[in-house]
């Protein structure tokens, strides 16, 4: 949970631990407590929020000056 919370902090982007947690929340109940149904709406919809995410911090990353 730790991740979401600075990639959301560095990224200056709330929604980015918002959506991280339920999607974190789903994927529990699916594992531990008998499942659930996630649509292919919700799946694609959650997918294309990752790839914009990666997007993101990938152009984030180019911008920073390297450590070594």
């Amino acid at each position: 949970m730790k991740i979401l919370e600075k990639l959301s902090e560095i990224l200056n982007d709330k929604d980015i631990e918002i959506i991280g947690d339920r999607m974190r929340k789903k994927r529990n109940l699916d594992l531990y407590e008998g499942g659930i149904i996630i649509s292919q709406k919700e799946v694609k919809d959650y997918l294309d929020f990752i790839k914009q995410v990666i997007k993101r911090t990938e152009e984030y990353l180019k911008n920073q000056k390297s450590l070594f």
